[in-house]
Formats: structure tokens, C-alpha cells, sequence
């Protein structure tokens, strides 16, 4: 991360989830990202960037308040084989990062191609709406129909059918009419392996 704003604070936090080794190169760096340091989420190097920096990098993102800088480090970058994202002109980057929800084993991704990552923002913050927190344990619900399934029905037609009947809309209003679902598949599974 080239850079240490609130742009460079927000696509860290969008990064964190992935688990990714985060080395933040700038001057001077956003207080919040400082705690981030402290609780060792992210490394940071107070001083201007170079391409010693991110030689050893898979992943630059040239956020800085400069657009030259962030030109030449994209330009470096890119020639040094590197994914690149250029906060100020999407075009200069070779990659982007869309906005994401995940619920779980539920993932929705949305991307402008660049155009405008605030309506990718605003349409990730809708759907958010749409699929709270409850979604996840749906998904895994259907996970675990799936997974049965497919060790008590050898018949594709069956099975299908079964995979169906589990993604009706009541499934996911109803966490008892999921579990006694779930039980009955189970149970047949049971007699199988006797």
C-alpha cells in the first residue's frame, strides 16, 4: 500500500478479511492505520516509497495524495509484472477490488470496472439489507442438505428435486422448518448406512 490516508484505511480494512500480509510505505499515515500496526494487522514503513518497496510485492495499490507519484509507481509497478490498483485513474491499474458481501459461505461481488466504485458501495450497502447476518446460516443450512444429500440419494433426478424443495424462500423464514428438513434427511440417512 502506497500510501497512508483514509483511502489507503479503507481498502486495508476491505483487505484485511483476506488474511493478506498488508506493508503500508508513506510519510506520514492515518492514525487509525497506526493502531492497525500496533495490533500487527499491517507493517508500516514511515518514508516515501521506492521500488525497493514493493520489488517482493503480488498486489501495489498506489494511493497517495499525489497523482505522480501514484502514476510512477503504477507505471513501475505494472512493469515489474505486479497487480496494480490506482485509486485516482482506474485505467493506469491493471486490476480492482470490488466491493464485497459475505455472509458466511455467501459471497456477493460487485464491480464497475472502475467507472464508479461509490455505486458498487451503494449497491453492496443494499444488498446488505437484503442478506443480513441470518443469510449465512441459510446458505449453510443448504450446505448441509447438499452434503446429505448426496449420501442418501444415488438416483440425479432425486437429488435434484431435493436441492429444490431446499432453496424454497420458507427455509429461510423458518429455522425450524429447516432443522425438522434437515432431521428428516438425516434420519434417512441413518437407515442407509445400517
Amino acid at each position: 500500500m502506497i500510501g497512508g490516508g483514509q483511502i489507503a484505511l479503507h481498502k486495508i480494512q476491505n483487505l484485511l478479511r483476506f488474511r493478506l500480509n498488508i506493508c503500508v510505505v508513506s510519510p506520514v499515515i492515518h492514525p487509525d492505520i497506526e493502531k492497525l500496526e500496533k495490533d500487527g494487522l499491517v507493517a508500516v514503513q514511515l518514508k516515501e516509497a521506492e521500488e525497493a518497496d514493493y520489488q517482493d510485492a503480488f498486489l501495489v495499490i498506489a494511493v497517495t495524495n499525489s497523482p505522480e507519484v501514484n502514476d510512477e509507481v503504477a507505471r513501475k509497478a505494472k512493469a515489474m509484472g505486479k497487480l496494480v490498483i490506482h485509486t485516482g485513474q482506474q485505467e493506469l491499474g491493471n486490476c480492482t477490488i470490488p466491493a464485497t458481501l459475505q455472509r458466511g459461505r455467501f459471497t456477493i461481488s460487485i464491480s464497475t470496472g472502475g467507472a464508479s466504485p461509490t455505486l458498487a458501495k451503494q449497491l453492496r450497502d443494499e444488498l446488505e439489507e437484503q442478506y443480513d447476518e441470518s443469510y449465512g446460516e441459510y446458505i449453510d443450512f443448504l450446505y448441509e442438505v447438499r452434503q446429505t444429500v448426496k449420501k442418501v440419494e444415488s438416483d440425479r433426478a432425486v437429488r435434484r428435486r431435493l436441492l429444490k424443495v431446499a432453496t424454497d424462500p420458507a427455509f429461510y423464514k423458518d429455522e425450524q422448518k429447516r432443522m425438522d428438513f434437515l432431521h428428516k434427511l438425516q434420519s434417512k440417512a441413518g437407515a442407509t448406512d445400517r
